[in-house]
């Protein structure tokens, strides 16, 4: 026996049942669905929308991780109640629905979309629009249906309940989901 390396011809390859003679081997007839344009199992998208333009904005964080998020919520708390008067702020009222929401938009967007999140609270004198951007325009927001409690996935549904409207939108920068917030304390 020699310790010189023994060179041996490549097994053949298996012969391919897709490709014509000459020809490239070309996909099986049957793809498995692409999961960004499949309908959900437990659940339908949110459609498509815009938020009415007439919001003005007033801050914006950029949001890299979860570990953000507690700072984020902290700093909005504080710019919704230079908005507010004190007497309007209460257990349940509407500036702990925005920050509620716009937390759970952001972990939506930490968790399932392309980090950096942007976060943009805009006002227009009487409401509050929230919006969160991440850079995945490929997938569209979902709402969970039919899931037990404590598996997640009910951002959205929580969206839906505490604000006024909710919607989404995508563009070159990415995808965008907005909730809209209205109080006659607010701003």
């Amino acid at each position: 026996m020699s310790d010189e390396p023994q060179l041996t011809a490549p097994a053949a390859a298996p012969p391919d049942t897709h490709a014509a003679p000459g020809h490239a081997p070309m996909p099986p007839p049957v793809l498995p669905p692409d999961d960004a344009l499949a309908q959900p199992r437990h659940g339908h998208s949110l459609p498509a929308s815009h938020p009415p333009d007439v919001y003005v904005p007033l801050r914006r964080w950029v949001l890299e991780s979860p570990e953000q998020l507690r700072a984020m919520r902290a700093d909005l708390r504080e710019q919704l109640a230079a908005s507010a008067p004190a007497p309007g702020s209460g257990e349940g009222s509407v500036p702990d629905s925005v920050v509620l929401v716009t937390s759970e938009l952001a972990t939506n967007a930490l968790a399932h979309g392309r980090p950096p999140a942007q976060v943009h609270l805009l006002v227009d004198g009487h409401a509050v629009l929230v919006v969160v951007s991440d850079g995945d325009a490929a997938h569209a927001p979902f709402l969970a249906e039919g899931r037990e409690p404590g598996e997640g996935g009910f951002g959205l549904q929580i969206a839906r309940r505490l604000s006024s409207d909710v919607g989404w939108w995508t563009d070159v920068a990415g995808k965008h989901v907005w909730a809209t917030f209205e109080d006659d304390h607010l701003a």
